[in-house]
């Protein structure tokens, strides 16, 4: 069920209950139910996040060569998304993995441009999307708030996901 809905039926949820409570416990009229029920409602606006990242491990495992995509839950600032806020590693070289950044509204992509640099078991691929500043920018939404990376409910913090091929 979608926050926004759960948030509205915790305010009609309350609404009927302090309707009750003024009604048969304190023989008060609606109207003046409500004039003493204080509402102080602030919403802060929800970082952007990522909603799902393809190809699954399994399927990743044995695609050398396999794109990575990632879709967020809010459409992104696509300037944001650069070789410098997105990072693709391999355990089996100390640079990172040069190939293609592209990058819409809510969907980017990289593909390597040969194959994820391997030893001779295989590698650990790792795609870092930064949201936490380190000096070479953040990746943010369209309203300028950063990536929550960490899932914690606030701006910032890194987004990591890490794949294994193998050989």
């Amino acid at each position: 069920m979608n926050s926004w809905y759960k948030f509205l039926l915790g305010v009609f949820t309350g609404a009927a209950i302090v309707y009750v409570a003024k009604k048969y416990m304190c023989n008060k009229p609606l109207s003046a139910a409500f004039k003493s029920f204080p509402i102080h409602f602030k919403h802060g606006q929800t970082p952007p996040k990522v909603k799902s990242i393809y190809p699954d491990k399994q399927t990743f495992a044995f695609r050398h060569e396999s794109p990575i995509w990632i879709e967020f839950d809010v459409p992104m600032n696509a300037a944001s998304i650069t070789k410098e806020t997105v990072i693709v590693r391999s355990s089996a070289s100390a640079e990172p993995v040069e190939g293609l950044l592209d990058a819409g509204s809510r969907i980017m992509m990289f593909r390597p441009y040969g194959e994820y640099p391997m030893d001779e078991s295989g590698a650990e691929i790792t795609i870092t999307l930064l949201g936490t500043e380190t000096g070479s920018g953040i990746i943010i939404d369209e309203r300028g708030i950063a990536l929550d990376g960490d899932n914690d409910g606030k701006a910032g913090g890194d987004f990591v996901h890490t794949y294994r091929i193998i050989r």
